[in-house]
């Protein structure tokens, strides 16, 4: 007699994805991308609304950064060959070029600061003034215009601002500008400090600087870290933690700071690190390689946005979206634009080419794939149907999407292609037989954007 074997429904898709689709203690496998998770909470969608930004960009993308003052612009975005772009809607626009200074991923940082817009170069400091960048980039702003030293060449230059105050990072230095007057050297760490990143502590006073005790960024040589509480009223630091690792990027979300260190991205708990989970990157994710996109957790892994954030059963993972296959070891950039969607920037590993997409976050499509985990419904067992809860189908109109079963070994045991034109429909029903001990189901959208409420796989046993 058929039964229910798997039930995937809405406590499946909130509990996020598993640490692997043989350890099933989330709700899906983690080779699952594509997956809209926002648009209705408890229903599965694919990933739809991406905009290509590539035609207007003539580099590769080195930072991202909003506009608190909200003069007009959506985002600014500077490249590595010096070029400032500023984002409006879906146009993207080249404002000014600094052939000059050396912008680099890592190395640089951009913040809008006090109606300005400032960037670190490898060894000094750019100023762009208006909304729109058009007054011209004065890039020589920290060395000429207020007459300090360059910024030393070989280390990494972040910003942050906590209250009233710019701060930039400078190894050992912490230099400061309020708007009206400069400090350089406003703050000196022990010699053998490198500042790698700066980020507000939650309490909106202190300032965190995590810093290395080696300037060595491919980490091909052995160092641990320091991690320095400032008190930013007198610029003394209040507490002084060793860590075994230099952690490589920062972002506050939600009140808690995350951080990426080796193949490993954490938080800091106010003692220490505190991992999370492990990376697949090939190389180190720095600041502009995480972002907050409303209280979400944004970080590249591998060749995927990896998202962090409550779906409705606590904080879980997933993945919103995908970029080429093999272009992970180039990811330069992601970046959040407002109203649940993100900027998303790496070279393409085919072309060289440098990719800007814009992505919808609760914009729902056809790009992605769910793949549930491995299920072993005790013993020999016989599939005979799927039932599939779905949104309904349009009176007019083409939809259609593959329902596809596998064995543990990876084995296909059936592939079919459901479609509708101009029907209107919200159950699915497949019938078929199948026989296997362990089970995995993929869903894939092949046109019309679909959402998927409840998945019932019914079977016997047949030992």
């Amino acid at each position: 007699m058929e039964t229910p074997l798997i039930t995937i429904d809405f406590k499946t898709y909130t509990l996020g994805e598993s640490k692997s689709n043989r350890i099933a203690d989330r709700g899906f496998s983690p080779e699952s991308y594509g997956l809209n998770l926002l648009k209705e909470e408890g229903t599965l969608y694919f990933s739809g609304g991406t905009t290509d930004l590539s035609a207007s960009l003539e580099g590769d993308v080195v930072c991202t950064a909003n506009d608190p003052d909200f003069l007009g612009q959506d985002a600014y975005i500077l490249d590595n060959e010096g070029k400032f772009y500023t984002l409006s809607g879906t146009t993207l626009t080249k404002r000014q070029t600094d052939s000059v200074k050396t912008y680099q991923v890592g190395t640089s940082d951009m913040v809008r600061f006090k109606g300005s817009l400032f960037a670190t170069s490898q060894t000094d400091i750019a100023k762009v003034d208006g909304g729109d960048l058009t007054a011209g980039v004065d890039n020589d702003w920290w060395t000429t215009t207020r007459a300090h030293s360059a910024l030393q060449s070989s280390y990494r230059h972040p910003l942050e601002v906590v209250e009233d105050t710019l701060y930039i990072g400078d190894k050992n230095f912490i230099h400061t500008w309020d708007g009206t007057t400069s400090v350089a050297e406003a703050m000196t760490l022990p010699y053998y400090i490198n500042v790698v990143t700066l980020r507000k502590h939650p309490d909106g006073r202190h300032l965190i600087a995590f810093c290395g005790v080696t300037a060595n960024y491919s980490h091909t040589r052995n160092g641990g870290g320091k991690i320095y509480v400032i008190d930013t009223l007198n610029l003394e630091f209040v507490r002084e933690i060793d860590t075994e690792a230099q952690v490589e990027g920062s972002r506050n979300v939600g009140g808690i700071v995350y951080v990426t260190y080796g193949d490993r991205l954490g938080y800091f708990n106010g003692d220490g690190l505190e991992e999370l989970r492990k990376l697949t990157n090939g190389s180190t994710t720095y600041s502009h390689q995480l972002s907050n996109a409303e209280n979400i957790l944004l970080v590249r892994d591998g060749k995927d946005v990896l998202a962090y954030g409550d779906l409705g059963q606590g904080k879980v993972w997933w993945r919103p979206y995908r970029a080429n296959a093999g272009s992970y070891s180039t990811f330069t950039a992601i970046g959040y634009k407002g109203d649940d969607t993100i900027l998303v920037a790496y070279v393409d590993a085919t072309s060289g080419a440098e990719q800007l997409y814009q992505v919808a976050l609760n914009t729902a499509g056809i790009v992605g794939i769910f793949e549930s985990n491995h299920y072993l419904p005790g013993g020999h067992v016989a599939v005979r149907r799927i039932e599939i809860d779905h949104t309904a189908t349009p009176a007019s109109g083409y939809n259609a999407f593959y329902v596809r079963l596998y064995d543990g070994v990876g084995n296909q045991l059936h592939n079919q292609l459901t479609e509708y034109t101009n029907n209107v429909q919200s159950m699915t029903r497949i019938d078929l037989d199948a026989f296997a001990y362990d089970i995995q189901l993929e869903l894939a959208p092949s046109n019309g954007a679909m959402g998927f409420r409840q998945i019932r796989i019914y079977g016997e046993s047949i030992e």
